[in-house]
């Protein structure tokens, strides 16, 4: 899996990029790479010490490679370009090229969903990804299994035999050893009231079924690197 990088000297530079994408929820991929048409990467955008990452899928629309984003991650992007306070030191005004990055050694996800073929699945495309994965069939599971084991990442099911995914999400908030814990929810659960309900419950991501393998690769990787920034009152 690859990643792309962009350095700006201000939020508002950023700001002025995602203005320019408009209704498209595309930007231009500056640089040389050997990135191709529908490959995932994962963008991370840099000013000074802040810094967010998202995914996106490259396009090739006759006239140059772009990168296109959902309208969740450009609602993220939004967000971070008009946050408050300036960065507090001035990074390279050039982009950083594509470049290949590895997931971080013994970085764990925990799947829980009660479909055993699709736990199958989950865990042969994370650990293609390079990722540690194990799979149990409901929440109560899960909970049994982080006690005894650490997870960087949970893929959580909506429709759980017992306790729901979203009461699992719930439950796990109020945990002070886990409310950190980063959760993504891959589900076929997927109109608009569902997606709120899920983000309100405490969830990081969201992703419908069926799925594209590289975009749920994505997706884990920019929450695991997300969650190993310190939190951003001792930032």
């Amino acid at each position: 899996m690859r990643t792309v990088a962009y350095a700006f000297e201000s939020l508002e530079v950023l700001s002025v990029l995602l203005e320019a994408g408009g209704d498209e929820q595309e930007l231009e991929l500056l640089g040389e790479s050997k990135l191709k048409d529908g490959e995932w990467v994962m963008v991370t955008f840099n000013i000074g010490e802040d810094t967010t990452s998202v995914a996106a899928c490259v396009v090739d629309r006759g006239y140059g490679m772009r990168l296109a984003f959902s309208e969740r991650d450009w609602a993220r992007l939004w967000q971070f370009a008009n946050s408050d306070g300036p960065p507090s030191a001035p990074p390279p005004s050039l982009p950083m090229p594509a470049v290949e990055i590895a997931v971080p050694n013994a970085s764990s996800v925990l799947v829980v969903d009660d479909d055993p073929d699709l736990q199958e699945v989950v865990k042969a495309l994370l650990a293609g990804a390079g990722f540690a994965a194990r799979a149990v069939s409901s929440a109560e599971e899960a909970f049994d299994s982080l006690r005894e084991d650490h997870a960087d990442v949970v893929v959580l099911d909506w429709n759980l035999p017992g306790m729901s995914g979203v009461d699992f999400c719930r439950r796990i908030r109020k945990e002070p050893r886990l409310e950190r814990l980063p959760i993504l929810f891959l589900t076929a659960n997927s109109s608009t009231r569902d997606v709120l309900t899920a983000f309100n419950a405490g969830a990081d991501d969201y992703v419908s079924k069926p799925f594209r393998a590289p975009e749920l690769a994505a997706r884990v990787l920019s929450l695991l690197r997300r969650a190993q920034l310190p939190p951003p009152s001792v930032r």
